[in-house]
């Protein structure tokens, strides 16, 4: 499920108009170097979040265990109050101009074959659609509203974007093949120690730090920060894929429903039919290879065989047979709904999937990432605009932890699985008929859909300028906008 219309709270960012010195590295009593912000990972989450800050004038050091950034087939949908963000950090346009534009999602049976004049299987046809989620159309000039639409786009690019435009800021700097293996912390600053691949062990101190290292998070583990939830039974396989589509509807994004074979297939660029571009196909693994109850399940390894990968492929792609489409990437994983029990400890704090995890059906979880930066930056620019004294902060850093996992528990754990379930928990014409979410998709009232989806626009992003007074009494601190002035 996707909202229908954006958040109406505003979070413009403007630079501050000189550093603030609580903002600037400076040496300890030791002589080593004390960065403000100390980020962990160099994914989307904590490259927008080194962004952001830099755009207030807040130096950062990103440490990537990897030599460079991921490009394995992951999350690849944005909407809602994420344009809201892309906008106030200057690069919607790009965003947008890059990615294709989706204005709502389709849900259809498995494609069927198309025969010829003899009965033979030529090739395929989409399957039939049994609902449908119209978020908004383009306007005159075939642009869509921000916040009112999708938009597809690899996060591979998203975060190239983010990282090419944060080190133009001068705020932030990179350490590729820097991998955090200790953490200590005080009352005053965060050490970490770092195993590099050509400098040995070395200890980077900062005033905070920031885990956005992932599902496999080690900063979550060093704080000694527990995951819970539970696992799906299922893998998902997921396939960037170059192909030539014949046909391109205007709802590009559609979820295959079926008890087995279920999965979600989008562009990931601009594509038109009768032209190569690139799509996305993510497929359920079924327990048994090709359902087959006799048989043993596959091991992760068979699973990415490439005769095994396109014999899942070739019952969700449309067109003729036999198929011209070349996998470029692929990546097997397991699916989750998992939340840690704090955001924050001391002066380090968790976003995005070191901090929780769920299933990728409605690309919730990634968004959620991007807005817990967006939160946590609020969180660190009202802290580096303060007293580092002021009783209230610790207030403060808890309520981004709330805030946050409120969000999760209430809004993406419950929606992200009703999503999953509803692909493959019925036979699609009984999903069709009886699923309280097709019906109200039939009945297409606006008021209804709206107030379905209202908790995706109205409560997904969280402002922190209502946890912390408009002034500071005597400490001259004013926030406008989320952020400190």
């Amino acid at each position: 499920m996707a909202p229908h219309a954006s958040s109406d709270i505003s979070h413009e960012t403007p630079p501050t108009n000189g550093a603030n010195t609580n903002a600037s590295a400076y040496s300890d009593s030791n002589g080593t170097d004390v960065v403000p912000v100390i980020i962990v990972g160099a994914g989307p989450v904590g490259l927008l979040l080194a962004l952001r800050l830099a755009l207030n004038q807040i130096r950062t050091i990103v440490l990537e265990k990897e030599s460079s950034l991921s490009q394995l087939p992951r999350a690849i949908g944005y909407y809602g109050p994420v344009h809201d963000v892309f906008q106030e950090i200057g690069l919607y346009d790009q965003i947008s101009t890059e990615g294709m534009a989706s204005g709502g999602y389709a849900w259809r049976k498995l494609p069927t074959d198309v025969v010829d004049e003899n009965g033979k299987a030529v090739g395929k046809e989409l399957g039939a659609i049994i609902g449908k989620n119209v978020m908004s159309k383009p306007g005159p000039d075939g642009k869509f509203k921000p916040g009112h639409y999708s938009i597809q786009l690899a996060q591979c690019r998203l975060a190239e974007i983010f990282l090419e435009n944060a080190k133009k800021t001068g705020f932030v700097k990179v350490l590729w093949e820097h991998e955090v293996t200790g953490l200590s912390q005080d009352e005053n600053q965060v050490s970490v120690t770092v195993a590099t691949a050509g400098e040995g062990n070395k200890v980077i101190k900062g005033q905070y730090l920031a885990a956005c290292d992932g599902g496999r998070s080690t900063v979550r583990k060093l704080l000694g920060i527990r995951l819970s939830g539970h696992s799906w039974p299922e893998r998902f396989l997921a396939t960037d894929v170059l192909r030539v589509a014949p046909v391109v509807p205007e709802l590009s994004v559609h979820f295959t429903v079926d008890e087995t074979f279920w999965g979600v297939a989008t562009p990931l660029e601009h594509v038109e039919a009768g032209k190569e571009g690139l799509w996305r196909y993510s497929l359920a693994v079924p327990a048994k290879p090709n359902d087959d109850p006799n048989s043993a399940p596959l091991t992760d390894e068979q699973v990415l065989e490439p005769e095994y990968v396109d014999s899942l492929l070739l019952r969700q792609i449309d067109g003729p047979r036999p198929s011209t489409h070349v996998v470029v990437r692929k990546s097997l994983y397991k699916m989750h709904q998992l939340l840690v029990s704090t955001m924050h400890r001391g002066r380090c704090f968790l976003a995005g999937d070191s901090a929780h995890i769920n299933n990728p059906i409605g690309g919730l979880g990634l968004c959620t990432g991007l807005l817990d930066a967006d939160a946590l930056a609020q969180t660190l620019q009202i802290a580096f605009s303060a007293s580092s004294s002021d009783p209230n902060l610790e207030d403060l850093f808890n309520r981004y932890s709330t805030e946050r996992r409120w969000v999760f528990q209430n809004v993406i754990h419950p929606f992200s699985s009703a999503n999953k379930i509803r692909l493959h928990g019925a036979k699609p014409d009984d999903v069709a008929r009886e699923d309280w979410y097709f019906r109200a998709l039939a009945r297409g009232d606006p008021k209804e859909l709206e107030n379905i989806h209202r908790p995706l626009y109205a409560q997904w992003r969280t402002d922190m300028r209502k946890f912390w007074p408009v002034e500071r009494a005597g400490k001259g601190v004013k926030v406008t906008n989320g952020f400190t002035a």
